[in-house]
This record gives structure tokens, sequence and C-alpha cells, in this order.
């Protein structure tokens, strides 16, 4: 299964945290948001931490969690890095 069946669903994704403030840390944090199939993501971030030699943590929720979520995100450092055209 490839990346755009993986994430055909995805409606945003956000770096937050260290990688946000431009910090590498080691560990790239990502909010997804949408309906985003665990198993073939979490294959997909084994893959890309391999390439880019540093780990991938993913917290995925779906738009009723992301608003939710949302006023803690913005006590977060966080950047937009993907949204889906309307």
């Amino acid at each position: 299964m490839g990346l755009c069946n993986v994430l055909e669903t995805l409606e945003k994704a956000y770096l937050i945290d260290d990688y946000a403030k431009a910090k590498d840390s080691g560990i790239i944090d990502l909010v997804l948001v949408g309906d985003i199939d665990d198993y073939h993501l979490n294959d997909l971030s084994r893959k890309t931490e391999r390439y880019v030699n540093r780990k991938i943590r993913g917290m995925v929720l779906s738009r009723e969690e992301f608003e939710a979520f949302f006023p803690r995100l913005q006590q977060r450092p966080h950047v937009i890095i993907w949204e889906a055209r309307k």
C-alpha cells in the first residue's frame, strides 16, 4: 500500500513541539487529522525513521477529537505542514 492510499483521508498535518521550534531533538512529533490506517502509517513511519535517522511519533485524531484537542495544541509550538483542499 502506498503513501497516497494510507493518507488519502488526511485532512491536516501539524509538526509539533521540538521540530516546530526548529530544535533537532531526534524525535519528530506529528498530529494527523483524519481517518488514517494506523497499521500502514506505522509501517511507513518505521521505514521513514530509518531513512531520516529520527524517531517519528504520530498522534492520529478524528476531526471531532482534533476540535477538542485544538485548544491544547494552541499552547504548544506547532506548524501546519499540510491541509486538504476544501
